[in-house]
């Protein structure tokens, strides 16, 4: 069952997605902040669980920066839509996606999985 945990920590992190968006989108701030929080600390601990367990898997390492990038991408639409940030800001990081995605896409032709490193 131990070798699951990683992956099913990343799939909640997408599940809390809405719950952050729909408590910014309402102004109740402190609860996004909760949620947020709840967020990072699933992410932390599928990353040492599957490192220290040696669970780490070719899934893992693709989707669990994307439950990063959506968690990211959501919040910044919300506040932008709220008018709590200037738009700009959302553009230039969905700029910078997008062309983490076009190099992602470049290596992954190279038959190369890229993956976050855990420096100690």
């Amino acid at each position: 069952m131990l070798e699951y945990v990683p992956n099913i920590l990343t799939i909640i992190r997408f599940l809390l997605i809405p719950p952050i968006v729909i408590a910014i989108a309402s102004e109740h701030f402190i609860i996004a902040v909760i949620f947020l929080i709840l967020s990072g600390i699933t992410d932390v601990l599928d990353g040492f669980i599957a490192r220290k367990f040696d669970l780490v898997t070719d899934f893992g390492k693709l989707v669990d920066p994307l439950a990063d990038k959506f968690t990211q991408l959501a919040i910044l639409v919300t506040l932008s839509v709220k008018g709590i940030i200037p738009f700009w800001i959302l553009s230039i990081v969905v700029l910078k996606e997008f062309a983490m995605i076009a190099g992602a896409s470049f290596l992954y032709g190279k038959e190369l999985v890229v993956s976050s490193k855990w420096y100690r």
